[in-house]
């Protein structure tokens, strides 16, 4: 396929911020159509892409013959229905986590997925930061030894009391709004789906929402992770991944890009490999866009696959669970 035809579902101020200039920086895409509710955003799809087709039901967009893929970034509490109906057209789909928050629902969504002949890509964009992919090829390299455990940290000041939230989280709860992008950067590490989870937290400036503690996590042959996040922090933006090896360990900071490891002879070395410039949205957005409409475009299987995408929305799950019992949570009690 030489020019991809795109087609938007969703146009807030997420995709405004992350996705209309990083898909003006690729090449051979082209937006064909915008499915939007609002008077105001339809007007601002036409002013911004000319000739596209603008729709206010998302389902005329995916009858829509022009458009080959779909953008998919709506409010989660839609995201169901509307993944279900875009897995379903038939068209190749990038996609907002999370796709559910029940896990009769994410089971069933991933196992449509698993049979789509399509190209099928969650915004992880945390795994596409080359900082994390050089990281992962040295660990597959063997450059710490065996993997023990892996802790990713978030500390930021993204409390929704002073953000500029669209809809209030509370009710939806912190793991399912805002955990899988960072419990994907522990599946980059440990690479499986975690068994059990326990979660410990507090409630401090923003009601029935989490916005303080860790979940920790229990993975296949006695590996261990960590979810470190502080929604109330008094200094800026901080994203890291700490990896312990049976010969070594290694730290990452995501925004800057920054790596250092060291071996048994305890000796730090250090390089950095930073993200595109400027950042859209989030660090890795372009990246992880730019890889979706390479896989559609090519045909090669999109990072990450589906089983990735169910693997970390089950360990949300997982997570929700833990938070809502106040107790380990574990498989057998989602089903």
């Amino acid at each position: 396929m030489d020019r991809v035809k795109l087609g938007l579902i969703g146009l807030g101020e997420w995709p405004r911020q992350a996705y209309v200039p990083a898909l003006k920086e690729l090449e051979g895409i082209e937006v064909a159509a915008v499915a939007a509710k609002s008077s105001a955003t339809q007007q601002f799809a036409r002013a911004e892409f000319g000739g596209a087709a603008v729709y206010s039901d998302f389902q005329d967009l995916l009858d829509d013959p022009r458009v080959d893929a779909v953008l998919l970034a709506v409010p989660n509490p839609i995201h169901e229905n509307a993944m279900l109906a875009a897995v379903s057209s038939g068209k190749h789909l990038f996609y907002e986590p999370p796709v559910s928050h029940r896990f009769e629902s994410v089971e069933r969504l991933h196992a449509t997925m698993s049979a789509a002949d399509r190209v099928i890509q969650p915004d992880f964009e945390l795994r596409w930061l080359p900082v994390v992919c050089r990281l992962r090829e040295q660990l597959r390299a063997g450059l710490i030894g065996e993997i023990r455990m892996a802790a990713v940290r978030l500390w930021c000041n993204w409390g929704y009391g002073g953000g500029q939230w669209k809809y209030n989280p509370q009710a939806e709860g912190f793991f399912p709004w805002l955990s899988c992008w960072y419990l994907d950067v522990l599946d980059c590490v440990l690479a499986a789906g975690p068994e059990r989870a326990t979660v410990t937290g507090g409630y401090a400036a923003n009601g029935r929402l989490m916005d303080h503690g860790w979940a920790s996590l229990e993975y296949p042959g006695g590996k261990i992770g960590r979810f470190e996040f502080n929604l109330v922090a008094v200094g800026g933006l901080e994203v890291t991944l700490s990896v312990l090896g049976s010969r070594g360990e290694a730290e990452a900071e995501l925004i800057q890009g920054g790596l250092r490891w060291r071996g048994p002879d305890g000796v730090w070395q250090e390089t950095a490999y930073p993200a595109a410039q400027p950042a859209y949205g989030f660090v890795g957005m372009r990246e992880c866009l730019g890889g979706f409409v390479e896989s559609v475009r090519t045909g090669a299987a999109p990072e990450p696959h589906v089983e990735i995408s169910r693997r970390v929305h089950t360990a949300m799950l997982l997570c929700a669970e833990a938070e809502r019992t106040r107790a380990t949570a574990e498989l057998q009690s989602l089903g």
